[in-house]
């Protein structure tokens, strides 16, 4: 958001800019006056620096160039300064105190520019010297207004600072497009990797919570399908875990293959996998995976270089038939998985609450 925000800015920022650059070269470029010629070198010279500057950050110019066109910066403020054939500054007050502090600035940041160790350095500077050398130019712009003559030369000077400047315009969209995308994507692969469970590539626990969260609030009729593989525990201690692993990877591949459409499957945690089965919009409670789901934990699965036969306790329940939430749901449907396994595992049951009963009564059926 605050990408979206600050590009925008940046993008009318250079635009008025240009338009602020382009309305003092008019004024400037009637002045005759001898000091004009010397200060519109001035920011050429600045403008040129920062944009070696942002070549160098992007890898398009070497440190060497960026610095030659330093030490060409560096002498034109000295000459500036030092010259004493340049009178004509003495008539503007403080125009030679404000050039001067500009160039103190630029002295300091020298070791800097010398030992630059990363780009996030690199574009610490460039801002630095960006607002720098766009005070100068509102100064100087305010500080040389004259009402007379055309020095075609000093017109030029302010052109190439205003294609400069159009050059940062047009960089700056780009990378505010870029970044804006590779957020984007970055934002939208953070979201599905957490959504996803790393082993088997099915969905997450994350997941499954939202999904529940999501049905409970549009009060949509599923079945819930709790599924804890038996013997997980003695699989992983006599045939190691790289073996439980492609036992949890082929159970994740079945579940995902199951033929009904209104369906999705997700790994809970460990060796436990859940199923949500969406009941018709026609009023038909009928499950159409329930006979699936007992066949394909009646066939082998490959692991650890073999066929193995495998069986689960899965547990059902429904809502909101049944569970009035989804913390109902969860508890009803473990309740009937742990059933399963007391009365020996490999099994499907479904949790029934009867409404005869008391509330600490249930039914498995």
């Amino acid at each position: 958001m605050i990408l979206y925000i600050i590009t925008p800015l940046l993008i009318l920022s250079t635009l008025v800019a240009v338009n602020h650059l382009k309305s003092n070269s008019e004024v400037v470029s009637k002045s005759q006056n001898e000091a004009i010629w010397f200060v519109l070198q001035l920011t050429k010279e600045y403008s040129e620096f920062i944009y070696q500057l942002q070549n160098y950050q992007f890898g398009k110019s070497n440190h060497n160039e960026m610095m030659i066109q330093y030490e060409i910066l560096w002498s034109r403020y000295n000459t500036i300064i030092d010259n004493s054939m340049i009178i004509h500054l003495d008539h503007f007050n403080g125009a030679l105190d404000k050039i001067n502090s500009h160039f103190e600035m630029l002295q300091l940041q020298e070791p800097r520019l010398l030992n630059l160790p990363s780009t996030h350095e690199t574009q610490a500077l460039l801002q630095r010297f960006r607002a720098d050398y766009e005070e100068l130019i509102v100064f100087l712009n305010y500080k040389f207004r004259l009402a007379s003559g055309d020095l075609e030369e000093r017109i030029r000077a302010i052109s190439e600072v205003e294609t400069v400047i159009r050059y940062l315009l047009l960089t700056t969209l780009l990378m505010g497009a870029l970044m804006a995308y590779l957020l984007l994507r970055e934002s939208q692969s953070h979201h599905a990797l957490a959504m996803k469970d790393s082993l088997t590539g099915i969905n997450n626990r994350l997941w499954l919570n939202q999904k529940l969260r999501d049905l409970e609030q549009t009060n949509t009729s599923f079945h819930f399908y709790l599924i804890d593989l038996d013997g997980f525990k003695r699989i992983n201690d006599t045939m190691g875990h790289h073996a439980g692993d492609e036992l949890l990877v082929e159970v994740a591949r079945r579940l995902s293959k199951l033929r009904c459409k209104h369906y999705c499957a997700a790994r809970m945690g460990g060796d436990e996998f859940a199923v949500i089965e969406l009941c018709q919009p026609t009023g038909n409670n009928n499950s159409c995976i329930t006979e699936q789901l007992t066949e394909i934990f009646s066939k082998p699965a490959m692991f650890a270089g073999s066929f193995h036969s495998i069986s689960a306790s899965i547990g059902v329940s429904q809502f909101p038939k049944e569970a009035k939430s989804v913390s109902q749901v969860l508890k009803q449907a473990d309740f009937a998985m742990y059933e399963v396994k007391q009365q020996g595992k490999d099994g499907l049951l479904h949790y029934r609450t009867l409404s005869s009963l008391p509330d600490n009564q249930r039914v498995i059926s």
